[in-house]
């Protein structure tokens, strides 16, 4: 699992690297040559899309979402599990929901050979960000939600 962590972690720095040159690219378009690049926005939008998934599924892993703790630090510890399994559970639905549509949206766009407005690329392929963003999110959570029950009854505090 340490070599996936890495792994996400690795995308989400070159996904960012690439969105800070391509918008300082098109800043210094804008400056020095009076004119901008109508693709950066495109490629920015989409590869956003997949650094939202990706960091909110290493943040589920982590338990770094803040509301969730926020809810249950308060609580006895029974209570804590109880809580917990049960945003376990609205988490999986919501994001089961999102993967479902999302899978739905990227096959009509590849069935429509729906193409990007700027660079002309097939639409399907950006919008892989939902459903395997959906996916990764149900794993992370989930994996969350484990390591964090066994911590718990062992005892010791939750990563």
């Amino acid at each position: 699992m340490r070599i996936l962590v890495k792994l996400e972690e690795w995308i989400l720095i070159i996904l960012m690297i690439i969105i800070c040159l391509i918008t300082f690219g098109n800043v210094l378009s804008r400056y020095l040559f009076h004119t901008s690049f109508s693709f950066t926005e495109e490629i920015t939008t989409n590869l956003f899309a997949f650094i939202i998934f990706i960091g909110a599924a290493l943040l589920a892993r982590e338990n770094g979402h803040l509301g969730f703790a926020l809810i249950t630090d308060f609580l006895p510890k029974k209570l804590q599990n109880v809580i917990s399994f049960l945003m376990g559970c609205l988490t999986t639905v919501f994001f089961a929901i999102l993967l479902w549509y999302g899978t739905e949206m990227v096959v009509a766009q590849f069935e429509y050979k729906q193409l990007t407005p700027a660079l002309g690329l097939p639409e399907w392929v950006m919008g892989l960000a939902v459903p395997l963003g959906a996916l990764l999110c149900l794993f992370r959570f989930w994996e969350g939600y484990i390591v964090n029950l066994k911590s718990s009854q062992e005892g010791g505090e939750a990563k």
